[in-house]
């Protein structure tokens, strides 16, 4: 008996074993070509000029306030002051070009090279917190799922996606695709959908396919800056252009060569004040997937300034190449929403098992996490479910979108994926209604 317990625990050993080692060689596999550095966006040797031109500049919503600055975190860390009774006091420090506050006031943020050469002042501020705390609401499917858009002729399905409205007053969906049941690495272009109503009552009508450039073309999104439309795209860079009416686009640029950190993808971006910007994206730690959120003051030159999402301890997913997909914020009367889809299993085998179009668990393929804050820097940290104070609902879609139609004062949400994966569709993107439930009313998180 003593040896076949002895053979027992030498065999699960050796499988452990084996287990570990598939896992580390895997994540090397993935992870080694793949590069990442702070200054991917704007150059070391471009920050100083960067600086001055920017100095401090302010973003506040009820009881928040953000400095914003160009930072140069290979040389320098920064000290942030507050002017009282005329002496200045620390307030805190900051690593990157971002910092959080609770109370108004006169600041001040100081540069103190590594060198240990005399500090250098970046700007200095005066703003207020506005009074109040927004209400927390709960978004809920409020109907079924119906079709919005098939492409025929560029691809066979549409996965992550963005839907806005052109210069005509026309909708457009435009999203990923391929001559494939769901390939990633044949996704090099997007398909475009049309409707003159949003949502049609027969779905969208398929236009030319755009952004082929011969390399891999994910998750695009489009934002409109009151002037020009701006389309961002991925995987492992920051893809760019423009265009004047949101139907002919031009100017395509690489803005994020390399990313602060890997499996950058998905990008969405919310303007927060006048002139500056949040670029959210899909990102790993060492372990731990997150949603990190970059700055920019230009829409044309990001910088990291932290995670807006961390998950910790007690994460159900935690997958070599990320789990927190499809990141999607907006505000909704004055509190920020961050949805994202919860997918990739945290070991070797879901990643070999993709390979050969296998989900072992389809229904995850469609777990959406809805979290909360008061302010849009900060979601808090994911440690699974209940525990973890800003997750505030889970919603059965993959990668959606959430639409606001102003003509009709409603919102919907929408669906999508990969043929082989998806349950809710089988390559369509579908929309239905969403309405916004009161939640509880608790105090979003704080950096």
């Amino acid at each position: 008996m003593r040896r076949v317990r002895k053979a027992i625990l030498i065999l699960l050993a050796t499988l452990l074993g084996l287990c570990l080692i598939a896992e580390i060689g895997e994540r090397i596999y993935v992870e080694r070509p793949l590069t990442t550095d702070f200054y991917g966006s704007l150059p070391r040797g471009e920050v100083r000029a960067r600086q001055a031109e920017v100095g401090v500049r302010t973003a506040s919503g009820p009881g928040w306030l953000h400095l914003g600055w160009i930072a140069d975190p290979e040389r320098e860390t920064y000290h942030i002051e507050r002017l009282t009774g005329g002496t200045w006091e620390p307030v805190g420090r900051a690593e990157y070009g971002s910092f959080l506050l609770r109370e108004g006031g006169t600041f001040r943020v100081l540069a103190l090279p590594r060198d240990g050469s005399a500090p250098r002042l970046i700007g200095e501020v005066t703003a207020e917190v506005p009074d109040g705390t927004p209400p927390v609401f709960v978004p809920r499917i409020a109907g079924p799922w119906r079709l919005l858009f098939l492409p025929r002729t560029s691809g066979y399905y549409v996965n992550d996606h963005t839907i806005f409205q052109d210069a005509e007053g026309n909708w457009r969906l435009v999203g990923i695709t391929s001559k494939t049941d769901g390939d990633p690495d044949e996704e090099k272009y997007f398909a475009v959908g049309v409707s003159k109503e949003f949502p049609p009552a027969e779905g969208m009508t398929e236009a030319e396919p755009i952004a082929d450039f011969g390399e891999l073309a994910w998750a695009p999104y489009v934002l409109h800056d009151g002037r020009k439309y701006h389309m961002f795209w991925s995987p492992h860079k920051l893809h760019q252009m423009e265009s004047e009416d949101g139907i002919r686009w031009e100017n395509h640029r690489v803005t994020i060569s390399a990313p602060m950190h890997k499996f950058f993808r998905d990008p969405m971006v919310l303007q927060v004040a006048p002139g500056q910007w949040l670029l959210y994206t899909t990102g790993r730690g060492a372990y731990y997937s997150r949603v990190d959120v970059y700055q920019s003051f230009d829409l044309n030159e990001w910088q990291y300034i932290g995670p807006a999402l961390r998950s910790a301890w007690r994460s159900e997913r935690n997958s070599p190449f990320a789990s927190m997909e499809s990141p999607f914020v907006l505000n909704y009367q004055g509190r920020y929403y961050l949805s994202l889809t919860y997918n990739n299993d945290s070991f070797f085998l879901h990643g070999i098992l993709l390979m050969f179009h296998v989900w072992l668990d389809r229904e995850s393929y469609n777990e959406t996490l809805v979290f909360h804050s008061d302010n849009p820097y900060d979601f808090g940290v994911y440690r699974g479910r209940g525990n973890s104070p800003t997750l505030l609902t889970r919603l059965r879609a993959h990668a959606p979108e959430i639409v606001y139609n102003p003509g009709e004062s409603s919102y919907y949400i929408t669906t999508c994926g990969w043929p082989w994966a998806a349950t809710l569709t089988k390559g369509e993107v579908a929309v239905a209604p969403l309405v916004w439930e009161p939640g509880p009313q608790s105090p979003g998180s704080h950096r």
